[in-house]
């Protein structure tokens, strides 16, 4: 386990908070390409934009979706926590409704943010962990490297020193590459995730739940509430004291499941907003 900071542990009393950790792209917020809308155009429901990207709105929400993410993000009783394998650059673009989170984690672990800053401490054991477990990220991007067909590769990068991830065209992508990586990743204590047009390299010891734990030490909270689309959230969602998933993204495509995860039905952004409306329901009073 990732060793703790050293900042003063709160003790856990009764009315303690409630961690709500939520994954943000096809989980929380929507790209264009999936919204999903699923019904007459006169019908959709407005949208909020709460990413732009090179000038241009990349990332909605519905408008109701917005207003539940105020109400939560201003509960006293609750830490929301935005939780996501974007980087710090990437995170910053979004901004979400209400209150700023006091807490933040990017780079699927790798950073833990406090107002917005990285905690350094944190960071610093994120890396001793990942030296002493997982293969050297400069070897499997080189392998990434050999073995990416330019037909189907349009951008490979390395996120923030921690993880490597690969843009694809889905259309052109081999059913079987992504497979055969994980088997090559594996044994060198690294994982694969496919989710839409990226594809994830990442450190197996690298995850949202460490740094999630991390948030409770700290805060004395009493539970935790998740959510997630991918495979990359199966350790968030099962550290969870409840999680959501929903209908859509790799844990529904491969029928992925525990008893405490509500598996819903809905898919796309009308999703995102049923997700809010079951942390706010869950919470007490």
């Amino acid at each position: 386990m990732i060793p703790a900071s050293t900042e003063a542990t709160p003790d856990v009393t009764p009315g303690a908070p409630t961690v709500v950790a939520s994954d943000l792209d096809r989980t929380l917020i929507y790209s264009a390409a999936a919204l999903a809308l699923g019904m007459p155009d006169a019908r959709a429901p407005r949208l909020t934009c709460v990413e732009v990207y090179q000038a241009r709105p990349q990332s909605f929400v519905t408008e109701t979706a917005g207003h539940l993410i105020a109400e939560l993000a201003a509960r006293t009783d609750a830490f929301f926590v935005p939780t996501t394998t974007r980087t710090r650059e990437q995170y910053l673009r979004v901004n979400l409704p209400g209150p700023a989170p006091r807490y933040a984690i990017c780079a699927n672990g790798g950073h833990l943010l406090v107002d917005g800053r990285t905690d350094e401490d944190w960071h610093a054991a994120v890396l001793g962990r990942l030296a002493a477990d997982c293969a050297p990220l400069a070897e499997v991007r080189d392998h990434l490297r050999r073995t990416a067909d330019p037909a189907w590769l349009l951008r490979e990068r390395d996120a923030e020193g921690l993880f490597a991830y690969l843009v694809v065209d889905r259309a052109l992508l081999p059913d079987t590459w992504a497979k055969e990586l994980a088997d090559w990743a594996g044994p060198r204590g690294w994982t694969v995730s496919l989710q839409g047009r990226k594809l994830y390299a990442v450190p197996r010891p690298l995850t949202k739940s460490a740094a999630v734990a991390e948030i409770v030490r700290r805060t004395g909270a009493g539970s935790v509430l998740a959510a997630g689309d991918s495979l990359l959230d199966t350790d968030l969602l099962l550290a969870a004291d409840h999680g959501w998933r929903p209908g859509h993204g790799e844990l529904a495509a491969e029928g992925w499941g525990a008893p405490h995860v509500t598996a819903l039905e809905g898919e796309g952004v009308g999703c995102g907003e049923e997700i809010v409306r079951a942390f706010l329901a869950r919470l007490p009073g």
